[in-house]
């Protein structure tokens, strides 16, 4: 296979577009209502050790992804089958990227146009983007994390004069165990999710600092988030927030400037659909990448195509409508996805540490 490289930079930009993805307008966990935030906060703290596990695996497998790092803990064997599991959270990860652009588009925005047409555009534009490689797709997340922070920014300002801050009161109103509840969804989405990079670290340069890649961009993802939910609570409230499918395009529908800026909720969605095409791209590579290594293709292009289609076929399928989508965000998914972003990825650290320390008890007694 052909060695891509891509700079860190580029690499923090993918990282950070893929944790905001869906979560700038599904939202985050909000059971514990005006206290969301502080869950929000619990859930950056808890993922940056995570992440610290993450990195460390690529240090101790320079220049090699999860598909290799499995084979080679785990045998040939064993590591192919959970290299399948990862192909299949992948896909299913991505099908829920995109089942969500469906919903939004259906619900919102192209209400009288099948939900398949949207996702099959979105779709085939990542097999385009990923058949370029992981350097056309870093080049292309660099600008558009560019053009997503300044939107965001100036949403931002143009809200402030519907701020209630009476809404973030009385603090914890609802208790330390929905807060608790909301931290451990949050963590799950969107935060840990980004396990699927490590499809991709193959590309990652093999001195470079992991490390800093992964948790500054869980720390600016994190900040991003917080602030568009801050905002989503000021300006609709808890009530309000809890009954609804796309907060944040709701929220940005308010601004109303002297009655001459309105209805710029259309610039929300075009940032929605750059952070969901980024993710739905890495999930598409990481998918593709896995395929190759199990059955040892020459390149992971031979089959972008294949399972590109197969990613959107799985998206309209995945759920009978909005209210099931829903509630397998927020209720069954924290369950789901722990096993693939954290049990798996412990275990194989904990393994490859044991196998290091071994190799070098090994070398040391040869040389005595």
């Amino acid at each position: 296979m052909s060695k891509e490289i891509i700079p860190a930079g580029q690499a923090i930009s993918i990282s950070v577009l893929f944790i905001i993805g869906t979560s700038l307008f599904m939202g985050s966990s909000g059971q514990s209502g005006n206290s969301s935030w502080i869950a929000l906060i619990f859930a950056t703290a808890l993922a940056v050790p995570l992440m610290l596990i993450y990195a460390r695996l690529h240090r101790l497998f320079p220049g090699k992804d999860l598909y290799d790092m499995l084979i080679l803990v785990f045998g040939a064997v064993a590591g192919r089958v959970l290299s399948c599991l990862y192909i299949w959270y992948a896909m299913h990860l991505g099908s829920l990227v995109l089942r969500n652009f469906g919903e939004f588009s259906k619900t919102v925005a192209l209400t009288s146009t099948p939900m398949l047409a949207p996702m099959l555009v979105i779709g085939l534009l990542c097999v385009w983007v990923v058949k370029g490689g992981m350097e056309v797709l870093g080049r292309s997340a660099k600008f558009l994390l560019l053009f997503t922070v300044m939107v965001i920014a100036v949403i931002e300002l143009l809200s402030i004069p519907k701020y209630q801050f009476h809404h973030l009161l009385p603090v914890l109103d609802s208790g330390w165990k929905l807060v608790l509840s909301d931290t451990m969804g949050s963590f799950t989405f969107p935060f840990a999710e980004i396990v699927v990079f490590l499809g991709a670290f193959n590309v990652l340069p093999k001195k470079g600092s992991a490390a800093k890649i992964l948790v500054s961009s869980t720390m600016i993802a994190g900040v991003i988030i917080l602030i568009v939910t801050l905002r989503n609570l000021l300006v609709l409230g808890p009530d309000i927030l809890s009954s609804l499918y796309f907060p944040s395009y709701v929220a940005v529908s308010r601004i109303n400037i002297g009655d001459f800026l309105t209805r710029i909720e259309g610039s929300s969605a075009i940032i929605f659909v750059t952070a969901l095409f980024i993710k739905v791209s890495l999930c598409l590579y990481a998918a593709s990448n896995g395929v190759a290594k199990v059955f040892k293709l020459d390149s992971y292009r031979s089959v972008v195509l294949q399972m590109g289609l197969i990613m959107v076929y799985l998206a309209v399928f995945i759920y009978k409508d909005i209210m099931q989508m829903q509630y397998f965000a927020y209720h069954i998914y924290k369950i789901y996805a722990l096993p693939f972003q954290v049990a798996i990825p412990v275990i194989l650290w904990v393994t490859a540490e044991i196998l290091a320390w071994r190799r070098s008890g090994k070398k040391t007694a040869a040389q005595q």
